[in-house]
């Protein structure tokens, strides 16, 4: 059913859309009243536009029709876009933006019924429907609409949008190229290049060791060059111009083999923006234990009065309380113990997810079961892709790449199984 729209006010400011189709949706907070917001919005001084406008009472405006770019975001950037305006609907709502006034029930009906509307005509993805606060750049320049029930929307808005889609299987002779797409755009995340006959993708891929996160470096010991690549599980090392000997840093134990090791950890933590430590309680512990190779620098978190730090590996994040840290625990076990909305895993699940340039959104089947198969570490962002008339949305992690297509989000499918 078509939600009912208000078309008697309609704002001047707008531009062409330079033939790109829709495929995102912001919401804004208009930090005063509906009144003040659709003066201001019509003004041809003001040179700034909304497609929509909800009031407190429910009533939905159209200012600026969806075939042209209204001027809501400003400076802005999302998954490498920074034309937001020409690829997005904005929707404003009635609100003080001060994170105490609420948003009547009214109102956040009319902005479910008109969302899932445009996501279905649109067939928007879940990671493209977002607030100004997340494309706004620098980040911090806005932070509308503040005291959004954030969560609770995206799960009305993806729990029950469907959208139709054919029953098109995809034969087996396409799903190679499909599958291929996928492991491109995996691999060019990271900054790496799939070479599928190199020796040392093929021993990654016969040991399950996961995709690369991290582009592949080199590193010179004692007048000898080597390449490595860091993979999901692992750290692997061949000589330059010897590439059919692959070696794993786990199993360069024996003494003559020390410059080498301490090299490629020096190597695989400076990727990760932190000087390798052999005396600090994290390195240890991810020596010892099978938590991938490090993605980030450690960095600390605060929830409530306590303070801790953390850092992310590929296949677990590592957090301790801050002058406490030999006290190392696992984000994957105070997930079991506790579940995902413990405080700290929250925040920590944020952080994962940021150093992705993505976001955790505990709603969405994807990162639910990369969390339930332990995945490891996202790689970036979702991304789309178009093939053969259906469009499909993917995410890379450390150990997998899932994907679904766009409107059957519990339809999630590994890469590897296919």
């Amino acid at each position: 059913m078509t939600v009912p729209i208000n078309t008697s006010i309609r704002s001047p400011n707008y531009g062409s859309r330079g033939g790109r189709p829709i495929s995102m949706i912001v919401l804004h907070a208009t930090a005063g009243t509906a009144r003040s917001a659709l003066a201001w919005l019509t003004n041809p001084a003001a040179r700034v536009s909304a497609h929509y406008l909800i009031d407190k009472a429910g009533q939905i405006y159209r200012l600026v029709p969806d075939e042209y770019a209204a001027w809501h975001a400003g400076r802005a950037a999302w998954r490498g876009e920074t034309a937001i305006n020409e690829v997005s609907l904005g929707i404003e709502l009635e609100n003080a933006n001060n994170g105490r006034d609420p948003y009547p029930t009214a109102q956040l009906s009319a902005l479910i019924r008109l969302t899932r509307e445009k996501v279905a005509q649109y067939r928007i993805a879940p990671d493209m429907v977002v607030r100004h606060l997340d494309v706004a750049v620098p980040r911090g320049r806005k932070n509308d609409p503040a005291g959004f029930p954030w969560t609770e929307f995206l799960q009305h808005i993806f729990a029950e949008t469907t959208i139709a889609a054919p029953d098109r299987p995809i034969p087996p002779s396409r799903r190679a190229a499909l599958n291929q797409i996928l492991l491109n755009e995996a691999y060019r995340q990271v900054g790496a290049v799939e070479w599928p006959d190199w020796a040392m993708t093929r021993a990654a891929r016969l040991a399950k060791l996961g995709l690369p996160v991290a582009p592949s470096f080199e590193v010179t010991v004692e007048g000898r060059n080597y390449i490595g690549q860091s993979f999901g599980c692992e750290t692997l090392v061949s000589p330059i111009a010897e590439w059919k000997r692959v070696d794993r840093l786990s199993a360069l134990t024996a003494p003559e083999h020390q410059p080498l090791r301490e090299a490629l950890l020096q190597a695989i933590y400076a990727q990760a923006g932190e000087t390798y430590r052999p005396d600090w309680a994290f390195h240890q512990y991810a020596l010892r234990e099978p938590v991938g190779p490090p993605l980030s620098a450690s960095f600390r978190v605060r929830v409530g009065n306590e303070e801790w730090s953390a850092a992310i590996y590929a296949l677990d994040v590592l957090y301790s309380p801050v002058g406490r840290w030999k006290e190392i625990g696992r984000l994957s076990a105070l997930i079991e113990a506790r579940g995902e909305r413990d405080p700290l895993a929250e925040a920590l699940l944020e952080r994962l997810y940021e150093r992705a340039g993505s976001q955790w959104r505990p709603m969405w089947p994807s990162q639910q079961y990369a969390l339930r198969e332990r995945l490891g570490a996202p790689l970036g962002p979702s991304f789309r892709v178009s093939f053969d008339g259906r469009d499909y949305v993917a995410e890379a992690f450390a150990l997998d790449v899932l994907y679904c297509a766009i409107g059957e989000w519990d339809n999630v499918q590994r890469l590897s199984e296919r």
